[in-house]
């Protein structure tokens, strides 16, 4: 009787001995996970030789130190896999083809739910430098979001193959049309549009989004327009970011020649006003629908921005424009007010060249400009030196003294 009330009055008696049990439970459960994990080391040991295992070691040695920043971006956008994408563009049929890009082509795609896309497939070169770019490009769109930007919608990293799919623009790029390349005419309206839309991308990526960003490639064929041709700037492959504190940076040249601007040419000398030059470029070629150099022309009328000039210099800077655009009509201001922002980021020292808020402001008619601009400096690619590099024009046109105030750009003005 006393026994059994103690083992009543004793609660811990009958945990303390099941505490013992599930503990050598789980030391007996953890004995036998041990030893089948030591067998199946043993079995793979024997299996794998040791020039697989070198094989192995030097393959994880080949891939690129960005998967972890790779992973990362995959949190923002979809991934797709390479089958899919090549289904979707009918194994990168060439009829698919909608343009070559300055890293790789361009496919249209149709995926099964219906959705249109523009594949664009990046070739990557032994140095990793289209892995570079890749990742550059992927991390840019992901992290600005802007209606005159073009939307990625996701990406593939398949072996060798990397891939970028945006939302396909169903009026593709601007050179198709400028160029001639299609059927299609703008009216002015239509031209103002997207010269205003360009700007406004590119005020984002200067001055507004998160992050400071110079594009490095404005020109027609990376901007691409939706259905109603608004424009969205792509191609994000050259884009650097920008610290806040530099005023420019020093790096080697990167873009198209004939957009690029004199500073950023000769010394390597990067700031948001390269953009602004190309931006000047882009202006002339879409009021002319022409390219900025054309050497079946007449001397004098080969390289655009300096034809524009002295066109100017007559007063009869309007007989620039697209010969079927004065036969449908134009805005004489417009075209005017267009014609002297193009030159105002056209001039040959960059702080010369207004922002994009300013030149957004000019071509909206919220502020107006007052005074002539400079002349423009241009690239003139007939003109070499003995080792053959390409000249720019006299220093005394590329290069005037910044201090002369008498023939330099008034600033915008606010109007009442």
């Amino acid at each position: 009787m006393t026994r059994r009330l103690l083992q009543v009055m004793s609660p811990g008696a009958p945990s303390t001995s099941k505490s013992r049990s599930t503990a050598l439970f789980f030391f007996l459960g953890g004995l036998v996970l041990l030893i089948i994990l030591i067998i199946i080391v043993c079995i793979f040991r024997k299996r794998i030789k040791p020039e697989e295992i070198k094989k192995l070691v030097a393959r994880a040695r080949k891939q690129p130190a960005s998967t972890d920043a790779f992973s990362g971006i995959l949190r923002t956008i979809s991934y797709f896999d390479f089958p899919t994408l090549k289904k979707a563009t009918n194994n990168f049929h060439q009829g698919n083809l909608l343009g070559s890009g300055g890293f790789g082509p361009v496919y249209r795609g149709k995926l099964r739910d219906g959705r249109s896309i523009a594949v664009k497939r990046l070739s990557l070169d032994k140095s990793q430098q289209g892995e570079t770019e890749f990742l550059a490009e992927v991390r840019l769109i992901t992290s600005v979001q802007h209606r005159n930007l073009v939307h990625l919608i996701g990406c593939c990293s398949h072996g060798p193959q990397r891939l970028l799919v945006y939302e396909y623009m169903k009026n593709k790029s601007l050179d198709h049309i400028i160029y001639g390349k299609s059927d299609q005419f703008l009216n002015w309206s239509t031209r103002f549009q997207i010269i205003v839309g360009i700007a406004r991308g590119l005020q984002y990526l200067h001055e507004d989004s998160p992050l400071r960003i110079i594009h490095r490639d404005i020109k027609a064929s990376n901007i691409l327009l939706d259905e109603k041709f608004q424009p969205r700037i792509g191609d994000f492959g050259l884009a650097r970011f920008f610290p806040e504190d530099q005023a420019y940076l020093s790096t080697t040249f990167a873009g198209t020649l004939g957009y690029t601007a004199p500073e950023y040419a000769i010394r390597g000398e990067l700031s948001e006003k390269a953009d602004i030059y190309s931006f000047g470029v882009l202006v002339l070629e879409i009021i002319s629908s022409r390219k900025n150099t054309d050497t079946t022309l007449a001397s004098e009328m080969q390289y655009l921005p300096e034809y524009a000039w002295k066109l100017y210099e007559r007063s009869s800077v309007t007989d620039l424009l697209d010969p079927k655009l004065r036969q449908d009509g134009f805005e004489e201001n417009d075209v005017m007010q267009a014609i002297n922002v193009a030159f105002l980021c056209l001039q040959p020292h960059a702080n010369l060249r207004p922002p994009m808020s300013d030149i957004v402001a000019m071509l909206t008619c919220k502020v107006q400009m007052t005074g002539t601009p400079m002349k423009p400096t241009f690239l003139d690619r007939r003109r070499r030196t003995k080792d053959e590099n390409l000249s720019w024009d006299t220093m005394t046109d590329v290069f005037p003294s910044p201090l002369d105030q008498s023939e330099s750009p008034s600033l915008p003005k606010q109007q009442t």
